[in-house]
């Protein structure tokens, strides 16, 4: 007797590290939304066979295992990734070898691929509406404060662009370190 055929598709989100807290609920998201496709029948009556890797919250962690999903599990679909930085690695591992990336999280923008389906929203359905309600509530003086990562840096850029169009003045901008271990509140340039 032969086997069901199965679509495998892969799954790349933290489980364990400084990620985890996080992505874990979007892990969750999809392996539910993958057992409710199943339990109504699948794809085309096929399966879908998840292939769950743990990157640990590593970027580079995140090119590798998208590597060997699409190489050696032979996945042409990868649901994963949480922060800009790892979305990033991942992307020319899913270019390279013709893959596509569901990349579920708000991203700064700015970024086009036909290989990774943007779920998340991009600063001008987030930020912009913000500073709107900000400046109706509180007035034109803000500070910046954010991780030290792309995303905030990058949010921080176009609301600095919005204020200087919009007579605000930045008071302060500050980065935190997305340091791996808790409680560290540490200052970046």
């Amino acid at each position: 007797m032969m086997a069901e055929p199965k679509i495998k598709v892969g799954v790349l989100f933290s489980q364990s590290g400084p990620m985890a807290v996080t992505e874990e609920a979007l892990l969750r998201g999809t392996l539910l939304a993958i057992e409710e496709i199943n339990a109504a029948g699948g794809i085309e009556g096929m399966q879908i066979d998840p292939i769950v890797l743990d990157p640990a919250g590593h970027d580079q962690r995140y090119a590798e295992l998208a590597t060997e999903l699409l190489l050696k599990h032979n996945v042409n679909v990868i649901f994963g990734c949480c922060l800009s930085a790892s979305r990033k690695r991942v992307l020319p591992v899913v270019e390279r070898f013709n893959g596509i990336l569901f990349y579920p999280s708000v991203y700064e923008g700015f970024e086009y691929s036909p290989n990774v389906i943007y779920g998340g929203a991009v600063p001008n359905q987030l930020v912009l509406p913000l500073m709107q309600h900000i400046y109706a509530e509180q007035g034109r003086k803000i500070a910046l404060i954010g991780t030290d990562t792309l995303y905030a840096r990058e949010i921080n850029r176009i609301v600095s662009e919005f204020a200087a169009e919009s007579d605000t003045e930045i008071v302060s901008e500050i980065y935190l370190l997305r340091d791996r271990s808790a409680g560290n509140g540490s200052k970046a340039a």
